[in-house]
């Protein structure tokens, strides 16, 4: 009968813990809606709000997603957001639009055009060996002939690969008081080096996605630079467009805290990164002064800049996020280019085809990967792979995974459409299905704000 009880006891436990959660996320669905009204639906003859939110909704509760935010914008108009959930599970604070969210991978976007910045401005070219431009020597052990170059880098083609020496550099980078070197981890004679970190393929033969590859694009902009990589990239990029976004994971430019990333194992979330602080204790890493930090006299400049993220760390809100994507599909039709910002013609090369699945080798990441650009991901919308909306054939941006959060941003220069979608974890393993090499829940929202934009025209 003791044991009958405790079953009893667990099995109300876990309903009770069902049924809380469902309707704490209606009534933050609930609020969310009342927010955010996607005005945009509204205006262009789509009424049936409720039908969508349902919509939303579901696909919520299906995955079991502590919070996320839609995006989406058809032509001129302004972005719609859905959203949904929570950004922090211990202040319930919900999701906003104004959100940052620390955005993985879409980090490499940022990072590419601080590098065609320096390219535009003929202070660095792309098919010079990149070791002109560091104070050490990286090249392949397996072809020493063959220089690395910027163009390898930013296209994933320099024969580098992430494993467990990168992995390890990694987080001493994150946590050692003082920085290590990068040439600790690539030169033969490094404390750190490993000859895992080059590929059996030479340099421009073979497509292999790589982080370490962007962590040293951060530090070449450093070295051609002569400023720090977060610095830089807020000046040229990011101010003259407006951006509130940044690289240091203490710059907060943004009212709100960046929303914190989960992952759930046994039934209990846990935090992951961007933990919200106590009271008594300002959040990891972020100075009492919340404004940019102006004094950089304690940096060490070329050395090292993976510590800021270059290839992952990026804090962006969705706004934020939609915003750069029409200044960069603006800039396809020589429109609205902000003066002090990349020109038409750099942004047009950087969605130059680099690699392409049908004409050359690599690594395709199950079928995601099947085109490149300068740093730029490209979609060919080839049936059950690289697929993001079924009535766009080419689309340009990036996606993301880290710490429980996935996220994605593409835009489609010949529709006029812009779309992302950023979640700061589901409730389980992400997962991919017969549709698309994106994550079925990606899949899911992708699908729907297709339905909307069909319904509208676009």
């Amino acid at each position: 009968m003791k044991l009958q009880s405790q079953a009893k006891d667990i099995i109300t436990n876990y309903m009770t813990s069902i049924i809380t959660n469902i309707v704490s996320f209606k009534l933050i669905l609930v609020l969310n809606l009342f927010l955010f009204t996607p005005s945009f639906i509204i205006a262009q003859g789509y009424t049936n709000r409720a039908e969508t939110l349902d919509s939303f909704y579901q696909i919520q509760l299906r995955y079991d997603m502590i919070g996320g935010i839609l995006s989406f914008s058809c032509k001129d108009q302004e972005p719609e957001f859905l959203t949904v959930g929570f950004s922090d599970l211990k202040t319930k604070s919900t999701i906003t639009p104004d959100t940052p969210f620390r955005i993985a991978s879409i980090s490499k976007l940022i990072t590419a055009l601080g590098v065609l910045k320096l390219v535009e401005s003929n202070m660095l070219d792309l098919d010079t060996p990149i070791n002109h431009y560091l104070d050490f020597t990286i090249e392949n052990p397996n072809f020493p002939d063959i220089p690395i170059t910027t163009r390898h880098l930013l296209s994933h083609q320099s024969s580098l690969r992430d494993g467990t020496a990168y992995n390890k550099f990694l987080r001493l980078s994150y946590t050692s008081e003082v920085t290590p070197a990068l040439y600790e981890l690539l030169q033969s004679t490094g404390e750190y080096y490993s000859e895992e970190l080059f590929g059996e393929q030479a340099p421009g033969n073979w497509f292999q996605y790589s982080n370490l590859g962007f962590g040293i694009l951060g530090t070449l902009i450093e070295r051609v630079s002569s400023e720090a990589f977060d610095v830089y990239i807020k000046r040229e990029i990011f101010d003259p467009i407006g951006l509130k976004a940044g690289f240091s994971s203490y710059t907060r430019s943004y009212e709100e805290l960046p929303a914190t990333l989960y992952r759930k194992s046994d039934n209990q979330w846990t935090a992951q990164a961007d933990q919200r602080p106590s009271q008594k204790e300002p959040q990891a890493g972020q100075q009492e002064d919340s404004r940019y930090p102006q004094n950089r006299g304690d940096v060490l400049i070329g050395i090292n800049a993976i510590p800021y993220g270059p290839q992952g760390g990026l804090r962006i809100s969705a706004r934020d996020l939609m915003t750069l994507l029409g200044y960069m599909q603006s800039a396809l039709s020589h429109q609205n280019i902000p003066e002090g910002w990349l020109k038409a013609e750099t942004i047009a090369q950087m969605t130059e085809i680099q690699w392409h699945a049908d004409g050359q080798i690599g690594d395709t990441y199950g079928g995601l990967f099947r085109a490149w650009g300068l740093g730029i991901h490209i979609l060919t919308g080839e049936p059950t792979l690289d697929v993001m909306l079924e009535k766009s054939a080419a689309m340009f941006g990036h996606s993301g995974l880290a710490y429980g959060l996935v996220s994605s941003a593409y835009f489609d220069p010949e529709r006029g459409v812009r779309l992302s979608f950023i979640t700061n974890g589901i409730g389980m393993t992400f997962s991919v299905d017969e549709r698309s090499a994106f994550y079925s829940v990606e899949k899911d929202m992708f699908e729907l704000a297709e339905d909307i934009l069909k319904k509208i025209g676009c």
